[in-house]
C-alpha cells in the first residue's frame, strides 16, 4: 500500500534536507536532491511501521495548500510504499 505525505524541500548550502512535516522528526537528508528524497522516503517508511506496532493510527495529512514556505523550500507529497507482510520483495 502507498500513502502520501506532504513534505517540505529546503535548500541548503550542502544539499537538500526532505522534512515529513505530519510525521514527528522524519526527514532524510542528502547532497543531492534525488538521495535526500530518498532517505526521507526510507525514514517515513520506517516511522510508519513503527506507528503500526504501537497504535495502528496514521496521523492526518497536512494540505500542500496550507504550508508557509521559505524562499529556499517547496511542498511537494511524497509517496511511501509500504512493504508487504512477506517482507520487501514484490
Amino acid at each position: 500500500m502507498t500513502y502520501y505525505y506532504p513534505a517540505v524541500i529546503t535548500k541548503k548550502d550542502n544539499g537538500y534536507r526532505v522534512d515529513i512535516i505530519d510525521l514527528e522528526d522524519c526527514y532524510g537528508e542528502g547532497a543531492d536532491l534525488d538521495t535526500a528524497l530518498e532517505e526521507a522516503r526510507y525514514a517515513g517508511v520506517n516511522w510508519l511501521l513503527a506507528e503500526l506496532e504501537d497504535t495502528m493510527e496514521f496521523p492526518a495529512q497536512t494540505h500542500l495548500a496550507d504550508l508557509r514556505l521559505a524562499e529556499n523550500q517547496r511542498g511537494t507529497m511524497l509517496a511511501l510504499l509500504m512493504p508487504r507482510n512477506d517482507g520487501w520483495d514484490e
